[in-house]
């Protein structure tokens, strides 16, 4: 308690603390060290600077934190991905060793362990953060002699008058090129902001020093000669510019390790002079107008990342080339994305790119061209020969089994590649994810077996039917272990004895958009899946939810059911939290599910029962064509209530009628409803001369009671 009272109860000083405790011993003397550190009673800092954090600094080793400062020049409405961030850091000098991208991202876990950087909910694992405002506030004080973020609110002009910077970066700000002519030791220059128009070509003239030129959202129409005059430049990131060239001259910056191009959509060909930076160690071409690579880019054997990599095949009189053969070579690639795999011409020209026998290769998305409409089903024909080459393709891209990340996107052949038909091999892999998958009836077999495996996702998968046994242990002959009778109707699996539990570490699991799915095979004596949080199934014609599931996924916290057709009832989970049901037109009830404390509904109109759920507290319905407040309300023990409405219903719900809606929530501690126009109230509201974009709501409490209510000017 002496911890929590000199953190003055703030939660953030709680957790930075709480990740500085982990690393020591757990000890009684270990922690009163803590406790009694000095730094809680040092004076001379500022005010506001959290104490907390700077222990937690303090107790940093010095090559974390150099990283860790360096982490407050990133604006505060970007995202540090895991893989920029560490090539900035191996740019700016701080990390240094053979395989500096390994080391860095160890560097960025350990920060990530303390808490000094918050992993953001949204992406697998860690791999993008944030950092909190109290951090970076410690963070720019500390590096305030070397660096500065300028955003909004701050003066450019004067912040820099008297200053000497190795590191700056400007967010939404205008840049002249005078503002930079007296920061002639600058090494670092981020420039963000989509109200920024910059003008390099004067501007670089007098930054002979510097190490990374990282711009994000500006407005960049040309990429000038002077960037090549640039002789110390490790880092050159342009994102999301319309540049459509690169100087011939980048070949002289021979100590350039990294290029992003990510999102210039104009940029259609690379300077062959690229082939002259053989410290080059990434690639970024995602989302660009490239869609051929310079041929002897595989000279380039520093390479560990290359994304957006195009597959390209030419059949003039160069004898054939095809870039895949360019990859061969590059045995050091940790992160690889290939796209336009359709144009392969054959799967023998798929094996040039020698990708199993790449021993480091842990990060791969292979990507062709979907064959889906926006309505998830196939578009067009694809012959035969497509559908053959596709999965020749695929079937001769087989990853390392040290793969430990993997998407497919858009593959539309008919049959699995063999690879893919017992994935138990890759007792690497930790994450699985299948985007429009088009025409293939199977999904990968095998994949239970996996230890690692923690994250599967399937979206747009409109071909699959079942999800049977196979996708829980692996098959026997192309069939499940369970018996197959003469109609083909499988007896029930039973599992041989030390098959173990299928998916032991799977955590998060999705299936999106798999519109012909209607069966999922699970009995409840196979035991599976053990340690997942959180399944997402939307877009599907499943019938009801496998009784294996509720019974063996006993962490299961989040369910997140969307558009399932034929789906009837939710229940006997006794681990669920919170479930949102979302346009699930014949559920009917969400029962016996003792843990649940939250739900979202939202256009079920056929849902009629809520019991068995002792802990709910808190609920949110949508419904704009209902005309009622459905009745199980009306029994409902809740907290907090949320209503999207109807104005009409709302009106009868302001009425505060016992007899009418209002008993049916007058119980409700909290009440927060709102009107939502709909057609024809819009036409009243027209007719009527009211306030169209004011919103209609209510908001009640019932102890300490409180009615406040906006139901348009003609109702006050």
């Amino acid at each position: 308690m002496e911890i929590v009272e000199r953190c003055d109860c703030l939660p953030l000083a709680v957790k930075v603390l709480g990740g500085l405790l982990r690393r020591k011993n757990r000890t009684r003397d270990a922690w009163t060290d803590v406790s009694s550190h000095g730094t809680w009673s040092t004076i001379g800092i500022d005010e506001d600077i959290n104490k907390a954090v700077y222990l937690s600094y303090e107790d940093l080793p010095s090559h974390l934190k150099q990283c860790f400062v360096y982490c407050s020049l990133i604006p505060k409405d970007n995202l540090m991905s895991i893989g920029v961030i560490v090539q900035l850091w191996i740019a700016a000098g701080h990390v240094q060793c053979k395989a500096p991208e390994k080391l860095g991202e160890e560097y960025y876990k350990e920060l990530v362990s303390r808490n000094l950087l918050e992993p953001n909910k949204s992406y697998y694992s860690t791999i993008a953060c944030s950092m909190h405002d109290v951090v970076r506030s410690f963070a720019q004080y500390i590096i305030k002699d070397e660096g500065i973020l300028i955003s909004d609110g701050q003066d450019v002009n004067r912040t820099l008058s008297n200053a000497k910077l190795r590191h700056l970066s400007i967010s939404n700000k205008a840049v002249e090129h005078d503002t930079l002519q007296k920061q002639a030791l600058l090494r670092t220059l981020i420039i963000s902001g989509s109200s920024t128009t910059v003008e390099l070509k004067d501007m670089l003239n007098n930054l002979s020093c510097l190490r990374v030129l990282h711009l994000i959202d500006v407005d960049l129409v040309e990429l000038p000669d002077s960037i090549c005059h640039l002789k110390h430049l490790r880092h050159l990131c342009i994102y999301n510019a319309s540049i459509s060239t690169i100087p011939q001259g980048i070949g002289d910056l021979k100590f350039l390790q990294s290029i992003d191009l990510d999102r210039c959509a104009n940029i259609h060909q690379l300077p062959n002079s690229i082939l002259k930076l053989r410290n080059l160690r990434s690639l970024n071409l995602s989302d660009t107008a490239i869609t051929s690579i310079p041929r002897g880019l595989g000279k380039l054997e520093d390479l560990v990342t290359i994304t957006g990599f195009p597959t390209h095949y030419s059949d003039e009189s160069t004898g054939g080339w095809c870039s895949l053969e360019e990859l061969k070579p590059l045995s050091k690639l940790q992160r690889l994305e290939i796209r336009c795999l359709e144009k392969a011409p054959s799967g023998s020209m798929a094996a040039k790119a020698n990708l199993s026998s790449k021993h480091h290769l842990t990060w791969l998305h292979l990507v062709f061209i979907s064959r889906l409409g926006d309505n998830g089903e196939v578009e067009g024909n694809i012959s035969e020969e497509e559908h053959r080459r596709t999965e020749e393709v695929l079937d001769n891209l087989c990853p390392p089994t040290c793969m430990e990340e993997l998407d497919i996107i858009g593959y539309f052949a008919r049959g699995l590649p063999q690879w893919m038909r017992t994935m138990s091999a890759f007792g690497s892999l930790r994450r699985l994810q299948l985007d429009d998958y088009a025409c293939c009836m199977h999904l990968p077999n095998g994949l239970g077996q996996l230890p690692f495996l923690d994250y599967y996702w399937v979206k747009r998968a409109p071909s699959v039917q079942c999800v049977g046994h196979d996708f829980l242990f692996p098959s026997l002959g192309g069939q499940a272990d369970g018996k197959v009778t003469r109609n083909n109707k499988r007896q029930p699996h039973h599992t041989s004895r030390g098959a173990g539990v299928a998916f032991p570490k799977l955590r998060k699991v999705g299936f999106v958009g798999m519109l012909g799915w209607t069966e999922w095979e699970w009995e409840q004596h196979v035991p599976a899946m053990p340690a997942l949080e959180e399944l997402t199934i939307r877009n599907c014609k499943l019938q009801h939810l496998p009784a294996g599931l509720a019974h063996h996924a006993c962490r299961l916290r989040e369910l997140c059911l969307t558009d399932i057709k034929l789906l009837v009832s939710v229940e006997n989970f006794p681990s669920i939290v919170k479930v949102w049901s979302y346009d699930n037109p014949r559920l009917e009830r969400i029962s016996n599910n003792p843990s649940l404390q939250w739900i979202d509904i939202k256009n079920c109109p056929a849902l009629e029962k809520l019991d068995g759920l002792p802990s709910l507290r808190s609920l949110e319905w949508w419904d704009l064509s209902a005309e009622a407040l459905p009745e199980y309300l009306r029994e409902a023990k809740l907290k907090k209530l949320r209503v999207d409405c109807s104005r009409r219903l709302l009106k009868l719900i302001a009425l505060q009628d016992e007899s009418s809606e209002w008993g049916k929530i007058q119980h409700v501690q909290q009440l927060k409803a709102y009107g939502r126009k709909i057609e024809a109230e819009a036409e009243e509201a027209d007719q009527s001369h009211e306030d169209e974009d004011a919103e209609w709501y209510i908001y009640c409490t019932k102890e300490p009671y409180s009615f406040d209510a906006y139901l348009g000017k003609s109702t006050g």
